[in-house]
């Protein structure tokens, strides 16, 4: 009981410390606290930036840091009661917090998927609306906004809605969307709007570059999954083997119980993480490119 306590009160002293980092910076401030607060909101808007683009109504950038916090709370204090090693509770708290994370990275990464089928969709009925001699782009886009892929209907809407400024509609739904295919899109119509001609011919082969494109940013998202997957089962790998021998009792443990032993584990443990911190920094991809124009 005693060490559930000190896990619990060390959770609660970092979710407190936290918490009073991320409050609003006052004017007058010491040079040293200003800059830690600083990082500190830069965290936070970092944490509301990740819960906002999840797009779940009840989780915003306090709830992400709570549920972290009690994650890791939950985790440590499993990892400390089980082993009685606080090495190991430190490093099963942060796998609370990387499991939190987690759940949110997989929510937003099926958000993009959707919403870049979703441009494809688009490209493809505009491809055939102007075929088959639908009316106009600004009409075809109408039907979109009515029929087209659900979750640009909206964008499609205002879109069409707008008689004037169409180029400020068209940069407010790219802001408003933050994907690189649409911006293709975009891109595509308020460049060849100007100029005229056939608009059929330049949607078959934006469609074609758009597939194209998916393909090859989904094939290295799914070679960058697995890569990060087995850098995380290596890592987790001896963690996991401590706490197994933890569970039985093994004597093979008692050399970390000593101060020698923590320290020697703490330190292992410091170089599995930036090891790790290192292996995803490799592994990181910047995907495709936004289209910029200046005149749009």
């Amino acid at each position: 009981m005693l060490e559930l306590a000190a896990a619990v009160s060390a959770g609660a002293a970092m979710t407190i410390a936290i918490v009073s980092l991320a409050a609003p910076v006052p004017v007058a401030e010491v040079a040293g606290v200003a800059a830690v607060r600083s990082r500190a909101n830069r965290l936070w808007l970092r944490e509301a930036t990740l819960a906002a683009a999840a797009a779940w109504p009840w989780l915003d950038g306090a709830g992400l840091i709570t549920a972290e916090a009690a994650a890791a709370i939950c985790a440590a204090a499993v990892a400390l009661l089980f082993t009685g090693l606080p090495a190991l509770a430190v490093a099963a708290g942060a796998g609370g917090v990387a499991a939190v994370r987690l759940a949110v990275a997989a929510r937003i990464q099926a958000i993009r998927a959707e919403r870049q089928d979703a441009v494809l969709e688009a490209v493809r009925m505009l491809r055939q609306l102007l075929e088959t001699g639908a009316g106009s782009v600004q009409q075809a886009i109408g039907v979109l906004g009515e029929r087209g892929p659900t979750p640009l209907r909206r964008d499609f809407r205002l879109i069409a809605a707008t008689s004037l400024g169409r180029r400020q509609a068209w940069t407010a739904a790219r802001d408003r969307i933050a994907e690189p295919l649409f911006d293709m899109l975009a891109a595509a119509i308020l460049i060849q709007g100007p100029g005229g001609g056939e608009l059929a011919p330049l949607f078959a082969e934006l469609e074609a570059t758009v597939t194209s494109a998916q393909e090859v940013e989904r094939e290295a998202e799914a070679l960058q999954v697995q890569a990060r997957s087995a850098a995380t089962i290596i890592v987790s790998l001896p963690v996991v083997f401590l706490l197994v021998l933890s569970t039985f009792r093994s004597p093979y443990l008692d050399a970390f119980h000593r101060p020698a032993g923590e320290v020697f584990l703490a330190a292992m443990l410091a170089v599995m993480a930036m090891s790790y911190a290192w292996m995803r920094r490799l592994l990181r991809l910047d995907g495709l490119q936004r289209v910029r124009l200046t005149d749009a």
